[in-house]
């Protein structure tokens, strides 16, 4: 089945639960680094993807080598069960996708959009689902007062591009989605627009993912990440109105309820 199929035999929005198997995550860093990973996992199987990953991306995070990011990713693959679930890599290595599809994983999640052609090449290998997620610069540099002409011409243009490149290679159209990007190379004006145009991006006929999980541009009186659960989902609702068809998260139990509740009232 490809990704759009799953998406639409849903017909809701997808909860796609965060794994981050990383010491520097902005929210979860440390809390599941080289610890029991068995009790979160079972949190995140009532998600319809778990998308893991052993690098952090947020602004100003260092790289970590190929042989640091399977030494960490690894542990998980005891835990990956067959169970009409996707198993989300989040990676812009194709060495580490190779690596985790090999293993159990079924989707590829690229911060940097399929940006090394070799990426593209595995998701055709292998037949999964890939996101191309849009972001300006690299984590070190992303928040250095990035511009654009208009933010969604130019995310449009750069989907356009990319979708074409990846149908061109073999990719099967029902299995690309796309990721606005939020927080990666823009500034709270700039996301607050891409939440408002959401629908926007709906020419492409792809599924599109929303990450937006007690980011930054979620600030209140100088709040911490710890305390942006409300505004996650308030935002996130938003979002889903405007026509996001899957959302990245943090807590689970609460978008499930609160996700439920938005999908019936707009008839999802």
């Amino acid at each position: 089945m490809y990704f759009k199929d799953f998406l639409d035999k849903n017909s809701k929005t997808l909860i796609m639960g965060i794994l981050n198997i990383t010491p520097d995550s902005f929210y979860d860093g440390k809390k599941y680094y080289k610890s029991d990973l068995s009790h979160r996992i079972n949190q995140l199987n009532k998600c319809d993807i778990i998308d893991i990953g052993a690098e952090s991306s947020r602004p100003k995070a260092q790289p970590v080598s190929e042989f640091e990011e399977k030494k960490r990713i690894k542990d998980v693959f005891k835990h990956l069960h067959k169970n009409n679930k996707y198993y989300s890599i989040d990676t812009y290595k194709p060495e580490i996708a190779d690596y985790c599809i090999k293993n159990g994983f079924n989707m590829i999640n690229d911060i940097k959009g399929g940006e090394n052609i070799e990426m593209l090449n595995i998701a055709v290998k292998y037949n999964v689902p890939i996101i191309l997620m849009h972001m300006k610069g690299n984590p070190l540099n992303m928040q250095d007062k990035p511009y654009y002409v208009d933010i969604i011409d130019d995310l449009k243009k750069y989907f356009e591009e990319r979708i074409n490149l990846c149908v061109k290679l073999g990719i099967n159209m029902k299995n690309i989605i796309i990721d606005p990007g939020i927080g990666f190379g823009k500034t709270i004006d700039q996301n607050d627009k891409i939440i408002r145009n959401i629908s926007k991006f709906k020419q492409f006929n792809a599924p599109i993912l929303i990450g937006l999980s007690r980011k930054s541009f979620l600030t209140f009186n100088s709040n911490q990440p710890k305390d942006r659960l409300e505004s996650t989902l308030a935002v996130s609702s938003i979002a889903i109105n405007n026509g996001a068809d899957i959302l990245r998260v943090h807590d689970i139990r609460k978008s499930i309820e609160v996700f439920s509740i938005i999908d019936r009232l707009i008839n999802k």
